[in-house]
């Protein structure tokens, strides 16, 4: 029997009979009319944003020449909270530049995105102190950030990449972000050079409709929803005990966190596991040998007893952590006899709360405003909780717990020695005046 051998004339010719997909933007996925420096698309999660920003870069560096004098007339810089999200999501994302424009090539090793016209885009991290200063050399005619409210090292790397926008008659940037109340930001909006597009989840025609549905189930009418979906730029909430930017100034990767000499698991449990309780929230946090303190899980659960009593002992064991905590007012007793029906020998004891629960966190407040406490990554849910508390936050199990467990670490859980007492009273008089 003779094998089949495709005909390439035939496999040709269907190619270019085949239909092109074009990029067909949605409105807010257009670039914004008018003489801007600044395109600020602020935009929910799912809503587009970074196909935007790839397309935009790719039409800008296949487009006319910004200074005739460079190979391809076009230098650009692709700058993400981390190099690897520069990498994974700008460049090879589903929505990236490779997905944007099949003809252009990425070399991993420079880091250069190239056009086949020889124009080049180099990709940048804002996440390591030292990523600033790369950008210190290269001159661009175009700055595509990517996650601009996420990026760690954000003031320092703004100037840095604003000294080097320089080539063309009218460099830009366009900044495709969710949006944080941080400061860059709030100037950003202020700047009359900027231009501003908004958009929410909603605004994308093409996100599975089931996924739209799991996301509004779960954040709809929360504070988190209105920032992640929305795209709204929550402020801080007058009265709150935590503000955002110190949580987001102590922030690290898991890559960055120092060796620890005590971890300490805190149970916050709920009084029933129904879906419309509050979670049995469980906490692991640290103190490291620079003496920081580091959160590094606050996860919630709607769980029977026996259940959240194994992912405890599993955290436990997974940290190497001393000792569970959970607090007697709210169930502690009952804890223990729970997660020691699961394993007899475990270290687990009870910690006492004399005071209030305004009182008793707003010590671990002043710790996040002095810079001493580091989240391991990002937990939104207990983010969102600390940003509204005790203000307008419906829920607060994660944060307690979180509370329970730094508590155990800062005194051992005996209570508050006098500088944090003085600490948490000029805090709660700062808020007074503010509210």
């Amino acid at each position: 029997m003779i094998g089949y051998a495709p005909d390439p004339l035939a496999i040709a010719a269907e190619r270019l009979l085949a239909p092109v997909r074009r990029w067909t933007p949605e409105p807010h996925q257009r670039p914004p009319a008018g003489d801007w420096d600044y395109w600020l698309l602020m935009a929910g999660r799912g809503a587009g944003k970074t196909h935007a920003g790839a397309h935009f870069v790719d039409e800008h560096m296949s487009g006319p020449a910004c200074s005739p004098s460079i190979p391809g007339g076009h230098r650009a810089a692709v700058i993400a909270p981390t190099l690897d999200d520069a990498r994974e999501t700008c460049v090879r994302g589903v929505s990236g530049l490779l997905a944007a424009n099949e003809a252009i090539r990425f070399n991993v090793n420079r880091g250069v995105v190239s056009w086949p016209n020889g124009a080049e885009a180099r990709i940048f991290g804002a996440y390591q102190p030292d990523d600033p200063d790369r950008l210190r050399g290269p001159q661009h005619c175009l700055v595509w950030g990517e996650e601009l409210a996420a990026w760690r090292q954000l003031d320092e790397t703004f100037d840095m990449m604003r000294f080097g926008l320089r080539v063309g008659r009218h460099p830009r940037a366009v900044f495709t972000t969710t949006p944080k109340p941080r400061p860059r930001i709030k100037a950003l909006l202020a700047d009359p050079r900027t231009a501003v597009t908004r958009a929410t989840t909603q605004d994308n025609p093409y996100l599975d409709p089931a996924v739209r549905a799991a996301l509004f189930d779960r954040y709809a009418g929360t504070r988190l929803g209105r920032q992640e979906l929305s795209a709204e730029l929550l402020l801080d909430l007058p009265g709150a005990m935590w503000q955002a930017e110190w949580i987001e100034r102590g922030r690290i990767t898991p890559t960055d966190l120092p060796a620890l000499v005590r971890v300490v698991v805190a149970v916050d449990p709920a009084v029933t596991a129904a879906e419309d309780a509050d979670e049995t929230a469980i906490a692991v946090a640290g103190i490291g040998e620079d003496g920081g303190y580091y959160v590094l899980a606050a996860d919630g659960y709607h769980l029977s007893p026996h259940a959240w009593a194994s992912r405890a002992l599993a955290a436990y064991d997974a940290r190497s952590a001393d000792v569970i905590v959970a607090e007697v007012n709210n169930g502690g007793d009952m804890v223990i006899s729970t997660i020691r029906a699961v394993r007899a020998e475990v270290n687990v004891r009870k910690i006492s709360a004399s005071r209030g629960k305004a009182l008793r966190a707003e010590p671990i407040a002043a710790l996040y405003e002095q810079g001493r406490v580091h989240h391991v990554g990002t937990f939104e849910v207990l983010e969102d909780q600390q940003t509204t508390f005790p203000v307008a936050n419906e829920h607060d199990d994660r944060l307690d717990a979180v509370v329970y467990a730094l508590t155990e670490l800062t005194e051992g859980g005996s209570g508050f020695g006098s500088f944090y007492r003085e600490e948490a009273d000029r805090l709660r008089a700062a808020r007074e005046v503010a509210a």
